[in-house]
């Protein structure tokens, strides 16, 4: 080997050297970096785990959500049903108390003409018995006794009233 170049000693201490360099890179460098990268393929995974069920929990939120929206909104409008069912039974009790108020005012109103005019006919019967008096008296005064006169204005009354 020597007529070659190489020289066996410093062969087999460079392949002492390189084999010391191997085994302490391995146990210094290689092992450790194999073991973070493969502790960091983990992390990863684990997180891509974790995002997936995050995006589903999401999903599931939204769902409900939406579904509580829904509900929400029908019940809002059960709601707006029943109040407008409600107004509409008030106006019609409203109404009908106003109708029956105007009923009252009108037959008040009728009793109230019917008196006047009896009160209007009393004293126009009044009137009219006054008249006749007056009318008899003046026309039988020296000529007729006082109790014919009397029968007179009775019976003229009496006719007046007929009329």
């Amino acid at each position: 080997m020597e007529a070659l170049g190489i020289e066996p000693m410093l062969l087999l201490a460079q392949v002492v050297n390189f084999s010391v360099i191997v085994v302490v890179l391995n146990v210094l460098l290689y092992k450790p970096i194999l073991a973070m990268l493969e502790k960091r393929k983990s992390d990863i995974a684990k997180s891509l785990e974790n995002s997936e069920s995050v995006k589903k929990e999401l999903e599931k939120a939204q769902e409900k959500s939406v579904s509580i929206i829904s509900e929400a909104k029908k019940e809002g409008q059960k709601i707006v049903e029943e109040m407008k069912k409600k107004a509409k039974n008030e106006e019609r009790h409203i109404l009908e108390e106003a109708r029956k108020s105007a009923e009252d005012i009108i037959e008040k109103g009728r009793a109230s003409i019917e008196k006047d005019r009896e009160a209007a006919g009393k004293e126009r019967e009044k009137e009219a018995v006054r008249l006749a008096e007056e009318i008899v008296t003046r026309m039988f005064e020296g000529t007729v006794s006082k109790d014919i006169q009397h029968k007179l204005i009775a019976k003229t009354i009496k006719d007046v009233s007929a009329i």
